[in-house]
Formats: C-alpha cells, structure tokens, sequence
C-alpha cells in the first residue's frame, strides 16, 4: 500500500504536469490558464500538480540538479561534466543551465495561474488557501534555486501567457530573495502541519527553506529563530543509524519518507523514475540500470582524504570497489578511483527511485548551529550539542546522548573556527545533495578552498550561470547589457 501511495504521488504529478504543459505550448487558446479550464476543487489540485513536473526534471535529470557535483571540491566530472570540474562554462554546459532556466520558470508560470484562478474556485478556505500555499512554496523554491545561480532575474508574478515573448527587467537578488521570503511566510501560515500524500510541502517545508534563505543572508537572528522553531515543535527527528545501510532507510530507491524527510522531490521506478542513481554509478555497474560514471573522487582532495573510515556516512557514500551486474567485484579504475553511494537503485527497473532531499532534519540543526555561533561571536553550548547530534549519528551513537565522538567547546572556540566545523560537517553530510557548491560561495571561500583541493581557479565568472541568449532575444526589457560579466 505504501509504495503505491508513492507511486501515485509520482504518476500524478508527471501527468498532470505533462497534459498541462502539451495544452500550454499547443493549443493557446484552450491553455491552462484559461478560466474555462479553473472549476473545481480538482482542477484546482491538478493546476498545482502541474508545477512539480518541471521542478522534477532538475533535480532528477543533468540539467539544474547534475552542474554542480563536478565543482565542488571532493569531486571531479567526466564527459558532459568535464569542462565543470575544470570551472569552464563551455556551450554544451550552457546549453543545460538554458534548460534549467526555462523549466524554473515553466514551474513559476504554472504556480502564477494556480494563484490567479484558484482562489473563485468553490472549497473551504483551508483547502483554498494549502493550494495557494504549496503554489507559493513551489515558487519560492524556483525563485531560489534561480537567485543562487543566476543572481537577480526576471520577478514575474502574473502568468506570462505567451512564453515566446516574454516580458519583465532583470531584478535585483534582494527584490527576488524578498519575494521568495514573502511567498514563505504566506506557505508557512496556510500550508498544513502534514499532508494526506507524501511529498508535498507542509508548513514545515516551509519554515525550514525560510531558515535556509536567512542563513543565505546572514540573517542570523531570523536563521536561528526560525532553525529553533522547528527542532522544538517540528514533527522530526533524526533516523537512527546503527551500520551503514541504514541510511537506505533515508535515500534507497523504495524509501518512501522518514521522519527527517522535511521536503524531497519524490521520484519512482514505475513513473519516470530519476537519473540521479546513473549520474553516480559506472555504466557496468549493479548500483543501476545503466550509470554514466559522471562524477568521481580523488583521495588527495582533503574533505576525502580527512574523512575518518569510521564515520558510517564514508562507509555508505565512498566505495572503491563495486559489484558488476554479474555480481562480480570491480576495482575502480584509477583514473576515477573514488565514487560515490548515496544514491543507488539495484533494481533494475527502466527508471531508477532514489527521491533527491530538497531538505532534512539535519538542516535545522546545522541552520540553528551556525546561525546562534555567528549572533553569539563564538558556539553556544545548545549550537554545539545540535551539531553533535548529526555527528553522533553519522557514527551510530544516540543522537541525544552525550559520545566519545562529541566536539567540545575547545574544539573550535571562536565563531569562525566552529563555522569552518559546521561546514566540514554540512560537507559530510550532504555530499552529493546540490549544497557544498552554495556553501562556499556564500562562504566567500570558494575561491581558496578549489584552489587547496584541486590546484584550480575559479573564475569570477563562473560563479554565475549566463542569461539565456534566448531570454535576451525574446524579452524586450532585457538587452546585451544585462548579461552576466564575463559571457
């Protein structure tokens, strides 16, 4: 019963995004956004599941979800990813950040018509108001992962009807991040606490991207506030881990939520399925059904080299040896001898189900840590204890109980000496989740930190991701001028 629950989530959403979208691009006339289209509480449902397909496609797919593993500084890419680990922005890596900017904002427009012909639709205000809520979340999260890689876009809150032409100058970061902290606070206050189907959004979700966004900021009083919020009366706690496949209980391909699971895009074997086990499998490899190899590790890059064996996160996210589909162990080549086991589906399904953590429990407690160090000037003794519960954890301890593995005051004394913690920690943690890159470039140390790890520079330039060429031609408020330097 349980993983048909989320495979219907799944078919739901990839259909109703798909027939929405055909209506949108072939028949303008009887588009989405017509009000013939908005009369029921079930077309309301389906206009909101139409925005999730879109976002899907990123975080599943080698587009938004696969530039960023290559450049962080544990990892090298190969093929398609190879001029990214080398910080080059050559066509074809353009050609997917273009990708990605369309899809953002195909999942905006769907969330704008949700929010502009929903709410005439007869339903109680709750139900009325959890649609408009997961709209604004959905759009919140298009917003950000926009503002991170571009900077300051187009703010379009009104559907754009006609996507070839469309319109809007290029504003500022503040003005999107206020937009996504508004869209926010509105989610946080109308979503529900939890939600009949998995996978979408509750206030939750909500709180935490909001925390997410303040830590981005450095607004750290706002960050820990909100951080503190959660792990107080929040529904979460950390999945217990006593041997390293545990942690299938959080990424495996047949894990349908757990009680850290605060927002993921939920993927499935039957239904689309991801690619996100391939990125990371080698292509004779039992860990999918056909890996591409993109991405793999060197033992001199220090977050690698460091790394205590003990910690059950490297035992279940490292492997130098695998098992091919014959079942027989193979070496990794030396070429690309480290890779990576987060995300692996050995069933050999035409689709792979690993769903991608947008965030989890861990966030809070890392939000919380880094946010009440940096307002304090130094860790406070709660900062530390939340950053000792992931550790604990990762290394098979009661996350609540005092361990031989705990960091001590002495450990790192001063705010910026605890931070570094923090972030080697995040590092750990969310290997292969889309968040080491951001960390350092809000860290301001991406620069020194590439350079320690892989004798590379990164260019000013490619801390961006350009404008699309075809935004600049279709768009009659954005010129040559508004590109980002250095393309």
């Amino acid at each position: 019963m349980k993983l048909y629950h989320k495979t219907y989530l799944v078919a739901a959403f990839f259909i109703g995004a798909t027939s929405c979208s055909k209506m949108l691009t072939e028949k303008p006339e009887n588009i989405l956004a017509t009000v013939n289209f908005y009369k029921t509480k079930a077309d309301a449902v389906a206009a909101v599941d139409a925005i999730y397909n879109p976002i899907r496609n990123q975080y599943g797919g080698t587009e938004w979800g696969g530039q960023f593993t290559g450049a962080e500084d544990y990892a090298a890419g190969t093929g398609i990813y190879l001029p990214l680990s080398q910080y080059v922005m050559n066509s074809s890596s353009i050609a997917r950040t273009d990708a990605a900017w369309r899809s953002f904002y195909q999942a905006i427009r769907n969330a704008n018509l949700v929010l502009k012909y929903v709410p005439p639709i007869p339903m109680t205000d709750a139900e009325r108001n959890a649609l408009l809520g997961e709209a604004r979340f959905l759009r919140a999260l298009s917003y950000r992962n926009l503002v991170r890689s571009w900077a300051g876009v187009p703010l379009r809150t009104e559907p754009v009807e006609d996507v070839s032409r469309a319109s809007g100058k290029r504003a500022s970061a503040d003005e999107i991040n206020a937009l996504i902290i508004e869209d926010l606070k509105y989610a946080e206050t109308n979503l529900p606490a939890t939600q009949s189907m998995i996978g979408r959004p509750t206030k939750w979700s909500a709180k935490t991207m909001l925390a997410d966004v303040y830590l981005f900021l450095e607004k750290w009083t706002e960050a820990r506030d909100k951080a503190d919020e959660i792990i107080k009366t929040g529904p979460y706690s950390l999945v217990p881990i006593t041997k390293a496949t545990d942690f299938e209980l959080i990424f495996g391909p047949t894990a349908l939520t757990s009680s850290e699971d605060v927002f993921s895009i939920k993927y499935s074997r039957a239904n689309g399925g991801s690619q996100i086990a391939q990125q990371y499998a080698m292509a004779n490899s039992a860990y999918s059904s056909g890996g591409y190899g993109s991405f793999y590790g060197l033992p001199t890059y220090p977050l690698l080299r460091d790394w205590d064996h003990n910690d059950l996160r490297w035992q279940f996210d490292i492997y130098t040896s695998y098992p091919n589909r014959s079942g027989v162990i193979v070496q990794a080549s030396p070429d690309q001898p480290i890779l990576f086991g987060k995300f692996k589906d050995a069933g050999f399904a035409p689709s792979h189900g690993n769903d991608f953590p947008i965030y989890r429990y861990p966030d809070a407690l890392f939000i919380y840590a880094e946010a009440a160090s940096q307002l304090n000037g130094g860790p406070t003794a709660l900062a530390l204890e939340r950053l000792n519960m992931v550790r604990r954890r990762a290394y098979g301890y009661n996350a609540t109980a005092p361990s031989p593995v705990d960091y001590t005051l002495a450990t790192a004394p001063t705010a910026q000496a605890f931070r570094d913690l923090v972030l080697k920690e995040r590092a750990y943690e969310f290997l292969c989740e889309n968040k080491r890159w951001f960390d350092l470039v809000r860290t301001k140390t991406v620069k020194q930190v590439i350079k320690a790890a892989k004798g590379l520079d990164v260019p000013d330039y490619f801390l961006l991701f350009p404008i699309p060429q075809q935004e600049i031609d279709n768009n009659d408020d954005i010129g040559p001028g508004d590109q980002n330097p250095g393309y």
